[in-house]
């Protein structure tokens, strides 16, 4: 791919426009970036994050796990103008293809080549839509020329809209993704991204890249469902036809898989053949796809038993008509991630390793999110020995009153937002998210 674009993204605006041939499709390699920059050392994080998930994944897999996971997802459909404001018969269609494809369900899945037929697999991952938030704004959703992305888009504050709590939900954010302009001219288009997980467990204490708030998926309103009706060109000279596989891409980011060339050379670009994806059964790959179906394409020449480059793999930059397939290396890292970093979304913790807080599971709490009141049960006994704060995000005490006796909580004069529910008796501490929405 020619990297112009992004080598604006990173101050080398002396490079000749005329030398820009194809656009930006996705902005995970930018949000790494973003947070690179903003926390040097944000990338090792990954990297180990990455390896502990393959590792559990794996394991998870010889010892014949087949557990199903369910992720609860919220979608959030923040529109400027009336068109963005899509259908919900839209959302539906993109949660389907995503049921789809992580269950290897959907129709083009036997349109792997033979030589790769021994490698792909279910993933046994699947999406339930709990809910969708519409936000009408003024806003516009911009990927600046130093690569910041935009997560407004996430924050009532600033016209966007919130996220449900992002450990147990997965946030999708639907928007105008404005195209990267210099000048009046238009240098590219971002059509999603996701931030991968990071394993906050490993940096140092009030440290968090990005915040949990932020955590999540975006996606262009134009790419959503398998029959959209918009148009969208990223730069090809003529529109590309989607299937709801950009959220799909996105989605496997999310749940910490790279692109499968491995994104050597950063946002300059560059060979990638010496590089990877640390998946070890997908294809070395130098370059990604050009939004087409190439079977011929083999951009890098490994010698005896080299494989052409795996334009099926949803990770690549094919056409969307020719996604289909998730190989089982992906899918160990994947699931690993769901048994670890990711784990409160599918209710795979055990919350006395991942929460430090040995009582935390005798404490349920409903509904979450709540419109003001909260209730809760308990089997702790001495429940009433525990005293009862409530905190924002910035940690500021809410005045509410929190009366533990009665089991319930009135909220209603709290702004829609994350709050933490602290209970405290000596050296026995419990913390529980809550999410006001209104």
């Amino acid at each position: 791919m020619n990297k112009f674009i992004l080598s604006l993204l990173v101050g080398f605006f002396f490079l000749n426009l005329n030398s820009y041939a194809q656009k930006v499709y996705c902005g995970y390699d930018l949000a790494v970036e973003s947070m690179e920059k903003k926390h040097p050392g944000y990338k090792d994080v990954i990297d180990r994050t990455f390896k502990e998930a393959q590792k559990i994944g794996k394991e998870s897999r010889l010892n014949h796990s087949s557990m199903t996971y369910t992720i609860p997802v919220v979608v959030h459909v923040v529109w400027n103008q009336a068109e963005e404001n899509i259908p919900d018969s839209l959302i539906t269609s993109q949660i389907e293809v995503l049921n789809e494809d992580y269950r290897r369900l959907n129709a083009d899945a036997g349109n792997i080549r033979p030589i790769f037929e021994n490698i792909v697999g279910d993933p046994m991952v699947e999406f339930d839509l709990v809910a969708i938030e519409r936000v009408q704004t003024t806003e516009l959703f911009q990927v600046d020329l130093l690569g910041a992305l935009p997560d407004n888009v996430k924050v009532t504050a600033q016209g966007g809209s919130d996220a449900y709590d992002t450990e147990t939900h997965l946030n999708i954010w639907i928007c105008m993704i404005q195209p990267i302009g210099f000048g009046g001219i238009s240098l590219g288009q971002v059509l999603g991204y996701a931030y991968p997980p990071d394993g906050l467990a490993n940096w140092p204490e009030g440290v968090s890249a990005p915040s949990p708030e932020l955590d999540g998926v975006v996606i262009d309103y134009r790419v959503i469902g398998r029959n959209s009706p918009f148009e969208v060109d990223p730069g090809l000279g003529m529109p590309i036809e989607t299937r709801g596989r950009t959220a799909t891409h996105e989605v496997g980011h999310y749940l910490g898989l790279r692109h499968i060339w491995g994104d050597g050379g950063g946002l300059l670009g560059g060979d990638s053949c010496a590089e990877d994806d640390g998946v070890a059964d997908t294809p070395n790959a130098g370059s990604q796809s050009n939004f087409d179906c190439n079977t011929n394409q083999n951009t890098c020449n490994d010698g005896l038993g080299d494989q052409p480059d795996m334009i099926e793999n949803f990770m690549d930059y094919a056409a969307e008509t020719c996604m289909n397939s998730f190989t089982q290396g992906q899918i160990d890292i994947m699931r690993g991630v769901l048994e670890s970093e990711r784990c409160e979304l599918v209710q795979a913790c055990d919350a006395s390793a991942v929460n430090a807080i040995d009582v935390s599971s005798l404490f349920k709490v409903s509904p979450n999110p709540t419109t003001g009141q909260l209730f809760f049960e308990t089997s702790l006994i001495d429940i009433e020995d525990y005293t009862a704060q409530l905190v924002n995000m910035a940690g500021q005490v809410m005045p509410v009153n929190m009366n533990l006796a009665d089991r319930t909580f009135n909220l209603e004069g709290l702004e829609n937002g994350l709050y933490i529910l602290k209970l405290q008796n000596g050296n026995k501490q419990v913390l529980k998210k809550i999410s006001v929405l209104k």
